[in-house]
């Protein structure tokens, strides 16, 4: 009787490292969600209302001018979240909210300016 030498499955003692690695890349994964899900939800996805508004070019160039400055005077422990033109409105209105001035028999855009700026700089 003569032996057959290496089997039917020569190499049916190597176990294969393919299930391994698959369960591996899932652990991975997993952990990945769970840090996202340990994260907060980014500040912009917490407001509800989108709002466009038309500047003028000065305007536009004073909110670019005042994010650059904000960013270049930021030391890295201040690095918290991203200063945009968004924010710097969003700031001003709820500056402005508390701000009392008259209401009353407001003509025009330039006139509102003053009484606000009546109000601020005088405090």
């Amino acid at each position: 009787m003569r032996k057959g030498g290496l089997g039917k499955d020569p190499l049916s003692w190597i176990s294969s490292t393919v299930k391994e690695e698959q369960e591996q890349k899932t652990e991975v994964i997993q952990k990945k969600e769970e840090k996202r899900e340990v994260k907060e939800i980014p500040k912009f996805k917490t407001f509800e209302v989108r709002l466009t508004t038309l500047l003028r070019e000065d305007q536009l160039e004073f909110l670019e001018k005042l994010i650059r400055d904000i960013h270049r005077n930021r030391e890295p422990q201040y690095r918290k979240e991203r200063i945009t033109k968004n924010t710097l409105i969003r700031v001003f209105i709820d500056a402005f909210r508390n701000v009392n001035f008259n209401i009353k028999n407001i003509p025009d855009e330039e006139e509102l300016l003053n009484r606000i700026l009546e109000k601020v700089v005088k405090g």
